[in-house]
């Protein structure tokens, strides 16, 4: 089968290789779409990813929609032809993807979601599953997400699906605009203002803000502000949460006071009121097939596995250009893979 791999930190190729067979608790999934991490997959390209990604060689990606094809001798929940998307840590930039069954960190795919709207959802599992869903949030209650990318946005609309009045800060304009495609309420354009005059803005818009979630991996402001603006709009015992790209720690560079934290007394943490859970990464493919989060807006351009090399160059440097990028995997005419 066909797969992108990277041999070692810089070095990418295309290969045949042995399809995988099914373990015992196990399917093999023939993939139907797959996405692009801005962030972790161009990480993993660098080598400075921290964890689960960062052996070489690894077969890129990990958001993807499949069609089960071979069951393990001891899977009972799924079938053959049942269509499911999911997180995957082997890789998804490949033609056929193995799929762990237990725990069943996975949703099957409602029949109105598109293979690439499916492929897009993993992005519930930080962006729904680790931020909003585990904020608890009540109607009515204020939203500052910091970082209008793919998982950004994907917070952001969750958190208006609940009820929440959500405002979006960020460098670039058209993921400004698709913040309020997806619900945001108001949007503020770092590039064109300081942290000052966005906190002012903010508190002009909606006042205090309930709870923060910063949606970023690296701070990209030459001030390394990203963390002021939530702190000084947080009310008094307010919460923060943030989406954990595992970046190693010498690359991280944010700056951040904790008495600010400690004079509002807020409470700062990954899981806020609970813990994620598979039902909240299944009801995220719920919500999207309602449309009441329109994920699919989201989708700028579609890619090959040839394809790949600009297309991560273009959602780690142009992100002005794109959202989000589709890969199929198959070939452009006339490239040849590595044998």
């Amino acid at each position: 089968m066909l797969a992108a791999i990277v041999e070692r930190p810089h070095e990418f190729v295309i290969k045949d290789i042995p399809r995988p067979d099914a373990g015992p608790k196990q399917v093999i999934i023939k993939t139907l779409a797959c996405s692009i991490c801005n962030a972790t997959d161009n990480h993993i390209l660098e080598g400075i990813f921290d964890g689960y990604h960062d052996r070489y060689p690894q077969i890129m990606g990990h958001e993807v929609c499949g069609e089960v094809v071979e069951l393990g001798a001891e899977v009972t929940d799924l079938k053959l032809g049942d269509r499911i998307a999911l997180y995957t840590p082997y890789g998804a930039f490949a033609e056929y993807v193995p799929v762990d069954v237990d725990p069943g960190y996975y949703a099957v795919v409602p029949d109105n979601l598109s293979d690439e709207e499916a492929s897009i959802c993993e992005m519930f599992d930080g962006a729904y599953t680790s931020t909003i869903a585990c904020a608890e949030l009540t109607p009515g209650e204020r939203v500052l997400v910091v970082g209008a990318g793919p998982l950004g946005l994907t917070a952001a609309s969750c958190a208006a699906a609940h009820g929440a009045v959500v405002c979006s800060v960020d460098f670039c304009q058209n993921r400004l605009d698709m913040a309020l495609e997806l619900g945001a309420r108001h949007v503020y354009n770092r590039s064109q203002y300081s942290a000052e005059e966005i906190i002012g803005q903010v508190r002009r818009d909606v006042g205090e803000i309930d709870l923060a979630c910063m949606c970023i991996a690296l701070d990209r402001s030459e001030e390394l502000d990203a963390f002021l603006i939530p702190v000084e709009l947080l009310r008094q015992d307010g919460r923060m949460t943030s989406v954990n790209v595992e970046v190693q720690l010498k690359y991280h560079n944010h700056r951040m006071n904790p008495f600010h934290l400690n004079r509002k007394n807020v409470k700062y943490r990954h899981n806020l009121e609970r813990a994620g859970t598979v039902e909240d990464f299944r009801r995220g493919f719920r919500m999207v097939s309602e449309g009441r989060v329109p994920l699919g807006k989201m989708i700028t351009h579609r890619v090959t596995l040839d394809q790949l090399p600009w297309a991560l160059d273009l959602c780690h440097n142009h992100l002005d250009e794109c959202i989000k990028v589709i890969v199929y995997p198959r070939l452009s005419e006339g490239f040849r893979p590595t044998e």
